[in-house]
């Protein structure tokens, strides 16, 4: 069996964004598939992903790792911003990979990375794009409609307005503590029992971070997401002694080099690897040992469309120090129908298949109504 050709699907997905899938496809007729969205630039990763095409073009696509190693050193894309970019072609790519070497054996994804460690992956909502409504209450009411779904922990980003390197605008102090509004609405919304997290995508400065740590102190959050710009690793490890909360991050770094003074220094106490640009399933199993070795858990991130979400699933089923996996919830009302089979969300656990490759394939039909080119 040899790859034949790279073929990209682009999806309207909401007014926040587009999916944006790859399928390789097989002169064996089998195809597999991989997300690349949210890179920060669509046009440049197309085009990353249209000069792996040729690359790949009569290869054995059950040779995952070992394609792997020969792209990422070929392309040398793991430094930089323009490394962002050729790291989530290829870790679309990968996921791609790891789905064809499964249905050409005839086995789920899981299976070939060593077994799954759990049959079914614990999910969190995130509410950012599925939130209209940025008012306090709209913030709670989005929350409530993620419980009523059956989820336990969801995810809110309340800073909106806040911008550290703005500090000396009228208003600053007001919008930080609307934010904080907006959490205590959505904890009165959800009750005690429901994980509340917070992602603070990077809009504090050091010293206003510990002080909303300290006002957030008894709404008893899950963890508070990159408070300061995740280029400042000193300033998280000290947020991390000594704020009172859990830290988590990194959903922007790229390959092990990228991740690994998070991992020695300890930044964070819970990391963020996501499969769509920190270099696929086959990089962040890797990133995840690291982990492990400094018993440090991992949530991948993934806020965006599902095939992503199943390959992290895959991800999460095979990697001891997994915690919890990013769901990108109420974006879109078809999300559920792109991919066949559906979803298998239940109290807000996602089933692992037992599938061939991934176990999913795309609706050409919703597919068709929703593709942009």
């Amino acid at each position: 069996m040899q790859i034949t050709h790279l073929e990209i699907h682009q999806v309207d997905a909401s007014k926040r964004g587009k999916w944006i899938f790859v399928q390789l496809h097989t002169d064996a007729g089998l195809s597999g598939l991989g997300e690349a969205s949210q890179s920060g630039n669509d046009g440049l990763v197309i085009a990353a992903l249209q000069q792996l095409g040729p690359q790949l073009k009569g290869i054995d696509p059950t040779q995952v790792e070992a394609i792997w190693e020969r792209l990422a050193r070929g392309a040398a894309i793991f430094s930089g911003d323009a490394g962002r970019i050729g790291a989530t072609a290829l870790s679309a790519v990968d996921q791609a990979l790891w789905d064809l070497a499964g249905k050409a054996m005839d086995v789920p994804a899981w299976k070939l990375m060593g077994g799954k460690r759990r049959d079914k992956i614990r999910l969190y909502a995130n509410l950012n794009r599925g939130t209209d409504d940025r008012s306090p209450q709209g913030f709670a009411n989005a929350a409530r409609r993620a419980v009523d779904a059956g989820f336990q922990a969801v995810k809110s980003t309340p800073f909106d307005e806040v911008q550290w390197r703005r500090m000396d605008r009228d208003g600053f102090a007001r919008d930080t503590e609307r934010g904080i509004e907006r959490l205590v609405k959505t904890r009165e919304a959800i009750g005690d029992e429901i994980e509340l997290l917070v992602d603070c995508h990077q809009r504090f400065d050091l010293a206003t971070a510990f002080k909303v740590a300290e006002k957030l102190s008894p709404l008893n959050l899950y963890w508070f997401e990159e408070p300061v710009p995740r280029d400042q690793v000193d300033a998280l490890r000290q947020l991390r002694l000594h704020s009172g909360q859990t830290i988590a991050g990194g959903e922007a770094l790229v390959g092990r080099e990228g991740f690994w003074d998070y991992i020695v220094q300890g930044a964070v106490d819970v990391l963020m690897p996501d499969v769509k640009h920190a270099g696929g399933i086959t990089e962040c199993r890797r990133i995840a040992a690291l982990a492990e070795m400094a018993q440090m858990p991992i949530a991948p991130h993934s806020p965006a469309g599902p095939v992503s979400t199943m390959a992290g699933v895959h991800l999460a089923a095979t990697v001891a120090n997994f915690t919890v996996l990013e769901h990108a919830f109420g974006e879109v009302a078809w999300r559920g129908e792109l991919v066949r089979p559906g979803e298998n969300i239940v109290d807000g656990f996602i089933m692992v298949p037992d599938a061939p490759g991934l176990g999913i394939e795309l609706d050409e039909a919703v597919l068709a109504a929703h593709r942009l080119s």
